[in-house]
């Protein structure tokens, strides 16, 4: 499951029967929560990657964009489906 099929929301794995859970995508201040170790430069750069693939574009395309290889975008994403899924301290409904 990846960003670009899920209309907006994030897939965060709670196994058992429904493996997945979708979460809405954060807002700007959460993302800066997640990666506040990350130089400012860098943030903006993931931002603008993930908000790329929760509206729609392919892979191919957002490394094109930002000079990556398809495989780093992907590399990126799941990184971040990590985050949201570290960031979520109670249990999901």
């Amino acid at each position: 499951m990846n960003l670009k099929d899920c209309n907006g929301k994030v897939p965060v794995f709670v196994g058992g029967d429904a493996p997945y859970k979708l979460v809405d995508f954060p807002t700007r201040e959460a993302f800066d929560l997640m990666y506040k170790r990350s130089n400012p430069v860098m943030q903006d750069k993931i931002w603008s990657i993930l908000k790329t693939r929760v509206a729609g574009r392919p892979l191919r395309e957002v490394g094109k964009k930002h000079d990556l290889t398809p495989e780093r975008i992907r590399q990126v994403e799941a990184k971040f489906l990590r985050k949201v899924a570290a960031s979520l301290t109670t249990d999901l409904p």
